[in-house]
C-alpha cells in the first residue's frame, strides 16, 4: 500500500503528556518521502461520514503549531483534524538543499499525495477540507485546484486560507527576508528561544510561545554544552518565496467550492480578494491581530471562525441531501 508507514518506522511515538490527545502516523508518500502526520480524532465513534480538516503549516513551522486550534475544532465540530510536517520541516527533513526541496515542484506533489493518503485512512468516513497558513495556504489553494482535475478527482470539499494573500506577501517580501536573516540561528536554552519569539514580536501570547516554539527547534548536546537551533532555516530557500504566492489570490477566488479567508486585518487583502469578497465569492473572517501567526496567538477565535464555516457547510449539505431525497420520492 503506497501510504503505509515505511518499514522500520513506528506509526506512533511516545507522546508528551501535554500532547496526549493526538496520534502520530508516519506516511510514505508516492513522491518518495515519508513524513509525520498528527491526528486528532473525535472521541465519539460514528458510522456516518464527517468533516476531516487537513492543516498545512507555514514556512519554517511544524505540524504541531496547529495543536491548539485542532483541539478546539475537535471539541466544537467533532470529526478528524490532521496536521502534517511538510517536506524539509519537522520530522520530514530531507537530504537535498532547501532551495531545491521547498520549490512548488516538490511541495505540491507531496500535498496531493498526502490528500490521497489521508483519504484512504479515513476510509470514506470524511470528506477533506484543506486549511493552510501562509505557505500552507498557498499550497492548499493550489492542491484544491489540482484535486479537481485529478483522475479520479480527489475529495476536497472546501478550502480555508489563513494569512495567505498574494499581494501582501509580495509587498512584505523584502522585510520578511531581512527579518528571517536577522533572527538568531541557535539558542542556549528553550527559555531563550521562547523569550526571543516574544520580544521579537514573532508571537504575542506567552502560552502560544511555550507550546509552539519547542517543536520548531532541534536539540543538540556537545560535550557539556546544549543548544537549540531551528529545524528549518527558511532563509536558505529565499529563491522559492516569490513562486509560493504568485497567482494564489486569483486561484483561490476561482475555486468552485466553499472558501474561507481568515486575516488579522482587512488591510491585508489585495485588490483581487477585495473585489471577489464584494461579489460574495468567499467568506471572510477578520481575527484582529497585529502579527502573522494568528492561529497560534488566537486559537480560540480562529477555531470559532473555522467551526462556524464548517457548521454552515454541513447544514447546507444536509439540506441539499433532504431536497434530493424529496425529489427522488416525489
Amino acid at each position: 500500500m503506497a501510504c503505509a508507514p515505511p518499514a522500520g518506522l513506528a506509526t506512533q511515538r511516545a507522546q508528551d503528556p501535554s500532547h496526549a490527545d493526538w496520534k502520530e502516523v508516519r506516511l510514505a508518500l508516492s513522491t518518495g518521502i515519508s513524513l509525520p502526520t498528527y491526528w486528532w480524532h473525535s472521541p465519539a465513534e460514528s458510522s456516518e461520514a464527517s468533516t476531516a480538516v487537513l492543516c498545512l503549516h507555514g514556512a519554517g513551522d511544524v505540524a504541531l503549531v496547529w495543536a491548539p486550534v485542532a483541539r478546539r475544532l475537535r471539541e466544537r465540530i467533532g470529526g478528524t483534524i490532521i496536521a502534517a510536517d511538510l517536506r524539509g520541516h519537522g520530522g520530514a527533513v530531507v537530504d537535498e538543499r532547501l532551495d531545491e526541496s521547498l520549490g512548488l515542484q516538490r511541495l505540491l506533489p507531496d500535498v496531493l499525495s498526502l490528500i490521497r493518503c489521508a483519504s484512504e485512512r479515513l476510509q470514506g468516513k470524511g470528506s477533506l477540507v484543506l486549511c493552510g497558513h501562509s505557505l500552507g495556504g498557498a499550497l492548499a489553494a493550489r492542491a484544491a485546484a489540482e484535486a479537481l482535475k485529478a483522475k479520479p478527482p480527489l475529495s476536497v470539499q472546501a478550502t480555508i486560507l489563513l494569512e495567505s494573500v498574494e499581494g501582501t506577501a509580495a509587498e512584505l517580501l523584502p522585510r520578511s527576508i531581512a527579518w528571517m536573516q536577522a533572527r538568531p540561528g541557535t539558542f542556549k536554552s528553550l527559555e531563550d528561544a521562547i523569550a526571543w519569539s516574544l520580544s521579537s514580536g514573532m508571537l504575542t501570547d506567552p502560552q502560544a510561545a511555550r507550546e509552539n516554539i519547542p517543536p520548531r527547534l532541534h536539540h543538540e548536546v556537545q560535550a557539556d554544552r546544549e543548544s537549540w537551533s531551528w529545524i528549518t532555516n527558511v532563509s536558505e530557500a529565499i529563491a522559492c518565496w516569490p513562486e509560493w504566492f504568485d497567482g494564489v489570490s486569483s486561484l483561490f477566488v476561482s475555486l468552485p467550492m466553499p472558501k474561507l479567508l481568515i486575516v488579522g486585518s482587512v488591510d491585508r487583502m489585495d485588490a483581487t480578494l477585495e473585489a471577489a469578497h464584494m461579489q460574495g465569492r468567499f467568506r471572510l473572517e477578520v481575527v484582529p491581530h497585529p502579527g502573522h501567526f494568528i492561529h497560534e496567538d488566537r486559537p480560540d477565535e480562529v477555531a470559532e471562525a473555522i467551526s462556524k464555516f464548517l457548521q454552515q457547510l454541513q447544514q447546507q449539505q444536509k439540506a441539499f441531501a433532504k431536497l434530493m431525497e424529496r425529489r427522488a420520492n416525489a
